[in-house]
């Protein structure tokens, strides 16, 4: 045998111990099986995911206790889906053929294309010369959506929303639980949380030690994300987030050295001129979310903070204060809770006296409307109208009948809510609304300049409602 035969099969040796033992390196060297056509190209954040989804395969292997589970917020294109879903089981399967895992996206058809490259790169050349008799693929058990090896170790994938009864897991992964196109739709946010909530999160085999992943882009401010970091269960994630420059929110805060000296995240992928075409092609509020995992955008709102004046005292005692109403369905913490908002209308201005949110059930909102309202200045000349919306005909007639309130369901709206604000921006820009200085001014312009994104939006309703009762 030739002395450079005997070089190549050393190297070959090499690269394959360095495989076993970095999942990094393994990242690397995979790459041309699962994207031949695309040249490799590393950045900082691959090999410092990849670590931390090393030690946390080592820890489940020597069966050391979690200290927490994970979520990762990173932008799109950033190879995730590669690293995570696809490259990380098939590297976990070298050294711990036993290990099962469980992944999920917002489609059955993305968690099945994932499972099926993780399984092509098993079946490759490459891999088979190298692992091949460490592990096969049982026959038997050789489905898209879920396959066996002969030490037990299993992949199965589903999508958001699908059954996983019976099955159980070392590695609970959640791969963008929600299409950005559905980003706007509440329904398909809160079914995503609940399915994780009370389906998925309970899969893990050993809840002491097996980890549960999520990876995914910001969407809105109640995706999955937002859901668990604003819930009382946030001390139970290690949260990392990777934005695409660094002026957005970086966590842990020293990944902000691993920035360019311009800032940029990822300089190959994403220049600033990539980036700009993305906030173009996405607008503020896409581009906000998915590239600098901030859902709202601090400065691009509908509604801007600097729009509302705010007052020391009454512009004017002597004209009525008018009340409006936007009533929820229920009292449940999770739905959106009822707004109320005082004001006075004069010489073509608003003054915005007072504005509340309140989760109350119908009984206990009927009490506390006339008291709010006597609270703040209602008169025989007040006007209290309310949304003909959820229990909003039930308030009226219920209130007409037991009080003395001047009271009356509103038009029903017929745009949508983004087109409703964009037809009163106009005059919130021009100044005409203020508001009477309160504790309440904080969470009501923190609403207004989140909308549309913000996980309420009832403050928004009454506002509109109120400017749009003077100007019909």
């Amino acid at each position: 045998m030739s002395k450079k035969t005997n070089n190549k099969e050393l190297e070959e040796a090499i690269k394959k111990k360095l495989c076993e033992l970095d999942f990094y390196e393994f990242f690397k060297q995979a790459w041309r099986i699962v994207e031949p056509s695309v040249p490799l190209s590393t950045n900082w954040h691959h090999k410092y995911l990849c670590d931390i989804l090393q030690e946390e395969a080592k820890r489940i292997t020597e069966q050391r206790p979690k200290t927490r589970d994970i979520i990762v917020n990173v932008p799109f294109r950033s190879t995730k889906s590669l690293l995570l879903t696809v490259l990380f089981p098939v590297w976990c399967w070298i050294n711990n053929p036993k290990l099962r895992f469980i992944t999920a996206s917002y489609s059955a058809d993305l968690s099945l294309e994932h499972a099926t490259r993780s399984r092509d790169v098993i079946l490759s050349k490459w891999f088979q010369d190298r692992w091949g008799n460490i592990f096969h693929i049982k026959k038997d058990q050789n489905l898209k959506a879920r396959y066996e090896n002969n030490w037990l170790g299993a992949r199965r994938a589903t999508s958001v929303g699908g059954t996983v009864t019976g099955q159980g897991g070392d590695f609970l992964i959640v791969d963008d639980p929600v299409s950005p196109q559905h980003a706007a739709s509440q329904v398909e946010r809160e079914n995503a949380n609940e399915w994780y909530r009370t389906t998925f999160y309970s899969r893990l085999n050993q809840a002491n030690i097996g980890v549960r992943i999520i990876i995914m882009q910001r969407i809105h401010e109640n995706d999955l994300s937002g859901y668990l970091l604003n819930s009382s269960s946030r001390l139970s994630y290690r949260h990392i987030c990777i934005p695409a420059t660094s002026d957005g929110y970086i966590n842990p805060p020293s990944l902000s050295s691993r920035y360019d000296e311009n800032g940029l995240f990822w300089a190959d992928r994403f220049s600033k001129k990539i980036l700009d075409d993305y906030k173009q092609a996405l607008g503020s509020y896409g581009y906000a979310g998915q590239l600098m995992q901030t859902p709202t955008p601090i400065d691009s709102g509908m509604i801007k903070p600097e729009w509302f004046k705010v007052d020391g005292y009454r512009t004017d005692d002597t004209t009525a204060v008018n009340f409006v109403i936007d009533p929820a369905y229920t009292a449940n913490q999770k739905n959106d809770p009822s707004a109320l908002l005082a004001y006075i209308y004069k010489d073509n201005k608003w003054q915005i006296i007072d504005c509340v949110n309140v989760h109350k059930e119908f009984p206990d909102l009927v009490k506390f409307i006339p008291q709010w309202c006597q609270k703040n200045g209602y008169s025989n000349r007040s006007r209290v109208y309310v949304e003909p919306k959820a229990s909003g005909k039930s308030i009226v007639q219920t209130l007409i009948r037991e009080t003395g309130l001047n009271i009356r369901e509103d038009k029903p709206p017929t745009k949508d809510k983004v087109a409703r604000v964009q037809d009163i921006s106009a005059t919130l820009e021009s100044g005409r609304v203020s508001m009477l200085k309160g504790e309440w001014n904080e969470e009501f312009i923190d609403q207004l300049t989140k909308f549309p994104s913000a996980k309420h939006d009832d403050m928004v309703d009454c506002l509109v409602m109120a400017v749009n009762r003077e100007i019909w």
